[in-house]
């Protein structure tokens, strides 16, 4: 899934100018054991990781601190965006193979501008991947959340499980009453899996 990482950037709220080289802390004081902050790590110029971790420092608490928190804050919750190495090349002249030559990151940063796009190449949310079906919708939900400095990885994994389809139970089991679709269960072929022989 595509990103206008400018758009993101001024979605957030974030006050400081983020560009690559660059790492920053937005933290989220929400109360005792239930602060976190949101990292910005820029420093690799082709990678931007956006990392929710527990407490307001943005480092990784030791794990004696860190069972303080909710859950939803002790597993890795984080967005990987590979930057478009199209939007990284310019031109700072010619060099002496007649070829232009690519303008270097840090005098693209000078000038004022940063790359406009990247790609998201992985999410993580309570430590699980999330499939690149779940990207939009979880991204999208994951800046509003950053907008107001308040980041629920609950609410975000729901946005995720809200393309997944849920199917009927089996017989021996009750419906919750969500389920969008019903599925057919053979006891013949499923049986075997389980070590029952087929009837």
């Amino acid at each position: 899934m595509q990103v206008k990482i400018k758009e993101f950037i001024e979605k957030t709220g974030l006050k400081e100018p983020l560009y690559p080289g660059k790492r920053l802390i937005q933290a989220c004081v929400v109360g005792e054991f239930k602060s976190h902050s949101i990292v910005y790590d820029w420093r690799d110029p082709k990678i931007l990781k956006i990392d929710i971790r527990a407490g307001a420092n943005g480092i990784t608490l030791p794990l004696k601190e860190l069972k303080k928190y909710p859950v939803s804050f002790q597993a890795a919750t984080h967005v990987i965006i590979e930057i478009n190495e199209d939007e990284e090349e310019g031109s700072t002249g010619k060099s002496g193979s007649g070829r232009r030559a690519p303008k270097s990151r840090f005098s693209k940063v000078v000038e004022g501008s940063i790359p406009a796009a990247g790609k998201i190449s992985e999410m993580v949310v309570m430590g699980k991947e999330i499939a690149k079906e779940a990207f939009g919708k979880v991204f999208e939900a994951l800046a509003d959340q950053i907008e107001k400095l308040k980041v629920s990885p609950t609410e975000l994994m729901a946005k995720a499980s809200d393309l997944v389809t849920k199917y009927t139970p089996p017989s021996f089991m009750e419906a919750k009453g969500d389920e969008q679709a019903s599925y057919s269960y053979d006891r013949d072929k499923i049986g075997p899996m389980f070590g029952i022989s087929p009837g």
